[in-house]
C-alpha cells in the first residue's frame, strides 16, 4: 500500500507539519528530579526527530512548582535554557515540537507533592488516592496564570505550539467532567461553567503568545466513570473548545488508572491484547463535528492501518506511542518500506514508569542510551560464533554484523525465532509475528552466515576457531516432580505449539496460571476446548507482577471464553483420566482431563555455557 496519505504535509494553524505522523507524549523519567532537561532526554527525542516523525508532542511538563517533582518542569524561567537545547536537537531534523502541559490536580499522591492534593472538589472519586482539598477561586486564577505563563516559556524556548493536557482526568478533566466537578459557584455545575477553567486558560495563553501561537488540546472524549464523558458530551466539549481558538484536537479516554476499568471498550493504555487502533473511533466521534484537525491514537503499530485511517476521514494525524519507543527510525522505515521493529504492547515500558523508575523497552535496548548504543564500525573485526537463534541470538547476530563482524548464527531447528514462534501463534499475538518477522528479514540482508539445522558441540565449536561466542540457547520447560508427570495424556505447552498435527481431547487441565498458562488456556478455549487452569496461588494473586492492563484484559478474555480458574490448589498426581489437586483445606478433588499441559515456568539451559568455560578454547564467552 502506498502511504500517499501519511506522508503528506498537514498544517496545524500556521505551523506546516511534514507528514501526518506525532509521537505522542510519553514520560520517561530521563529528565533530572528537579524537572530539568538532561542529555539523555535530548538523545532520544533527538533520535525519533532524525527518524523521520513528523510531530513530536512532549511528555507532561508541570506547570506548577507546587505539584512536587518527578516529571519534566514548565514551572520557572530557569528550565528554558534546557528545554531550548532540546527544541534545537529536535528541529535540526525537521520536526515540530509541542510542548504538553498539565497539572495533576487531585490525581497524585501526597508523597508526590509533599501534601495535601488539589482539585475542582472535595470528593471521593476512584481516580483519586485520598481525597483532594478544594480549590479557592483565588487559587484557580492562579493556575490558569501558571498555565499561560509555563505556554510563554514554551514559545521563548523555542517549541512550536503547545498541548494542554485535559486528557487522562487530570487537573483540566477533573474541571471538564461532572463526576468529579461539584462546584456551584463559577466554575462548577452546568457544563459552560465546567468549561470557564480550560477556556480561561487557551484565553491566556493567547493573551502572552499572540494568536499565531499553536495551542493544541488533548481531552479524554470517554471516561469509564459514573456522570464522566461520554460520545455525546465529548463532541460538546470538542465544540466549545474549537470555538475558543485551538488549532487542534487530540482525542484519549480515560481507564487505566480507574479500579475495575477492566470491562472497558477504550482502555487509555491499550495492551498487547487489545486491537490497534482501539481509541481511533473516538478521535472519528469528535471529528464529525469540528473543522480543526483531529489526533488519533490506541496502540497503532501498522503504518498501512495507519494511513487507512487517514484516508477513511477518521483523523488528519496519527499519534504513535510505544511504536516509537521500540523503533526511533519507524516512520522512515514506513517511507521506505523497510521492515520495522514493532512494539509487542507488552507495557514494560508504562510499568516501569508508574514504578519510578526510567523507561526501558524489551525490544530497544538503546532507550534513552541512544549516544552509547550508537552504532559505530569496530576497530578491530572478529570472528564471533553465536549459539541459537531465538531473539536474543538474532539481536546479537544483527548487531554483531553492523559493527563489521564475521558473524556465524547457529540454530538447532530449521528455521529462526526459538520461542517467538510459538509465541506469535495465538491469534491474540499478532504484534510477535510481525517482530519475527522484521528479524527474519534483516537477517537475510544482513552479512550473518545462518546454519540451521545444526546442533552445536565443542568439537564443532573448536573448528570455528572463534574469537567470541555468545552462547543463546535460551531455556527449557521446568518439569515438576509429580506423580504421573511421564505419562501419555502430559504435555507442555512447547509440545502444543511445536506439533500443527497434535490432536489433544476436549477437556484440559493446564498447570500453572501465569503468563504462558493463561495464553495458552485462553486460545484453547477459543478452540472450544474445556479448559481448567491450575494455580498455587490465589485468583487475585495470579499475574500481579503482569502490568494491569494486560493483566486485566487477558482475564477478561479468559473469562469470554469460559475458562475456569482454579486457585490455592496443589496437583498431587496425575492419572489417566485427570489430576488430583490438593485444596487450601487439605481436601481433595479429582479434575477430569483428557489431556494435562503444563505451563510451569522455564529454567535456564546452562550446559553448554558450563562446558565452554571449563574448556581449553581461545574464545571470549559470553
Amino acid at each position: 500500500m502506498k502511504l500517499e496519505k501519511l506522508f503528506s504535509h498537514i498544517e496545524i494553524g500556521g505551523c506546516e507539519v511534514k507528514n501526518r505522523i506525532v509521537m505522542a507524549p510519553m514520560g520517561t523519567k530521563f529528565g533530572n528530579i528537579d524537572g530539568s532537561v538532561t542529555e539523555s532526554l535530548i538523545d532520544y527525542f533527538g533520535a525519533r526527530a532524525k527518524g523521520g516523525v513528523g510531530l513530536i508532542i512532549s511528555p507532561f511538563a508541570l506547570v506548577s512548582k507546587e505539584q512536587g517533582i518527578g516529571g519534566l518542569g514548565i514551572f520557572s524561567d530557569r528550565f528554558i535554557p534546557g528545554m531550548n537545547w532540546l527544541c534545537e536537537r529536535v528541529h535540526s531534523f525537521g520536526a515540530k515540537f509541542f510542548l504538553q502541559i498539565g497539572h495533576h490536580g487531585g490525581k497524585v499522591t501526597r508523597e508526590f507533592m509533599g501534601k495535601r492534593p488539589v482539585a475542582p472538589s472535595s470528593i471521593y472519586s476512584p481516580i483519586y488516592p485520598e481525597v483532594p482539598r478544594e480549590l479557592t477561586i483565588e487559587e484557580i486564577k492562579k493556575l490558569i496564570e501558571d498555565f499561560s505563563q509555563a505556554a510563554r516559556r514554551a514559545k521563548e524556548a523555542g517549541f512550536d505550539g503547545v498541548e494542554v493536557h485535559g486528557a487522562h482526568t487530570y487537573l483540566i478533566g477533573q474541571f471538564i467532567s461532572p463526576h468529579t466537578n461539584k462546584r456551584e459557584d463559577e466554575y462548577g455545575g452546568d457544563f459552560e461553567r465546567r468549561m470557564k477553567f480550560p477556556s480561561q486558560i487557551v484565553r491566556g495563553i493567547k493573551r502572552i503568545c499572540g494568536e499565531n501561537f499553536i495551542v493544541g488540546f488533548k481531552f479524554s472524549a470517554y471516561e469509564y466513570l459514573e456522570e464522566g464523558v461520554d460520545n455525546n458530551l465529548a463532541r460538546k466539549i470538542a465544540r466549545h473548545m474549537e470555538k475558543k481558538g485551538i488549532h487542534y484536537i487530540h482525542v484519549s479516554a480515560t481507564s487505566s488508572t480507574i479500579p475495575g476499568f477492566q470491562a472497558c471498550s477504550f482502555p487509555s493504555v491499550p495492551s498487547l491484547y487489545s486491537p490497534q487502533g482501539v481509541l481511533v473511533p473516538l478521535a472519528e466521534n469528535v471529528k464529525k463535528v469540528v473543522d480543526i484537525p483531529i489526533v488519533a491514537t490506541g496502540g497503532i503499530t501498522d503504518p498501512e492501518y495507519a494511513e487507512q485511517i487517514l484516508k477513511e476521514g477518521r483523523a488528519d494525524l496519527v499519534a504513535l506511542g510505544r511504536a516509537f519507543i521500540a523503533d526511533a527510525e519507524w516512520a522512515i522505515k514506513a517511507k521506505r518500506g523497510i521492515k520495522i521493529k514493532y512494539c509487542i504492547k507488552c507495557n514494560t515500558c508504562h510499568k516501569r514508569i508508574f514504578s519510578k523508575k526510567r523507561l526501558k523497552c524489551t525490544v530497544n535496548p538503546a532507550v534513552g542510551e541512544e549516544h552509547r548504543f550508537e552504532m559505530r564500525k569496530a576497530l578491530s573485526p572478529k570472528k564471533v560464533v553465536i549459539v541459537g537463534a531465538g531473539p536474543a541470538g538474532m539481536e546479537a547476530a544483527l548487531v554483531a554484523s553492523q559493527r563489521g563482524h564475521n558473524v556465524i548464527l547457529y540454530e538447532k531447528e530449521n528455521r529462526v525465532g526459538g520461542k517467538m514462534v510459538f509465541a506469535s501463534i495465538p491469534q491474540f499475538k499478532s504484534e510477535i509475528g510481525k517482530l519475527l518477522q522484521y528479524y527474519e528479514s534483516n537477517l537475510e540482508k544482513s552479512g550473518v552466515e545462518v546454519r540451521l539445522g545444526q546442533k552445536i558441540n565443542l568439537d564443532k565449536l573448536s573448528a570455528e576457531n572463534p574469537e567470541v561466542i555468545i552462547v543463546a540457547v535460551g531455556a527449557d520447560i521446568a518439569v515438576p516432580m509429580i506423580p504421573g508427570i511421564k505419562k501419555e495424556n502430559v504435555l507442555t505447552v512447547l509440545d502444543l505449539f511445536k506439533n500443527k498435527k497434535l490432536e489433544i481431547g476436549k477437556q484440559i487441565v493446564v498447570i500453572g496460571a501465569g503468563l504462558i498458562g493463561c495464553e495458552t488456556s485462553w486460545y484453547l478455549a477459543s478452540q472450544g476446548k474445556i479448559i481448567k487452569v491450575v494455580d498455587i496461588l490465589s485468583r487475585d494473586a495470579i499475574l500481579s507482577d503482569e502490568h494491569n492492563s494486560n493483566r486485566s484484559m487477558l482475564m477478561i478474555n479468559m473469562g469470554k471464553e469460559g475458562v475456569n480458574i482454579l486457585g490455592k490448589r496443589e496437583i498431587i498426581r496425575i492419572e489417566n483420566e485427570g489430576v488430583v489437586a490438593k485444596r487450601e483445606n487439605g481436601t481433595e478433588e479429582f479434575l477430569h482431563a483428557d489431556n494435562v499441559i503444563l505451563a510451569t515456568g522455564f529454567k535456564p539451559k546452562t550446559k553448554l555455557r558450563d562446558v565452554l568455560s571449563r574448556s581449553s578454547l581461545n574464545a571470549q564467552i559470553y
